[in-house]
């Protein structure tokens, strides 16, 4: 969840804030890939695993690999605008 922005914040200011937080939600979405990867491995262990509950988790967790990779370009891209103007 991005923050809401104090009054005053300068650009660099702004744009290191907008980092951070996208740095908590690619570690979020990490733990939650895990989670999801842990809870597929516990379901198919199962003598008769739920094959529709397993496939639908792992449409998530590729879902949720995509937004992961998206959000790491745009803090890369992120990371760079910084460091060239501030």
């Amino acid at each position: 969840m991005i923050e809401l922005a104090p009054p005053n914040e300068s650009g660099c200011e702004m744009m290191k804030r907008i980092a951070k937080d996208l740095e908590k939600e690619i570690d979020r979405t990490g733990k939650r890939i895990n989670e999801l990867e842990e809870k597929i491995a516990a379901l198919k262990a199962q003598a008769n695993p739920d094959l529709k509950e397993i496939q639908a988790l792992e449409k998530i967790v590729e879902q949720l690999q995509k937004k992961r990779e998206e959000d790491q370009s745009s803090l890369s891209t992120l990371q760079d605008v910084i460091t060239e103007n501030c």
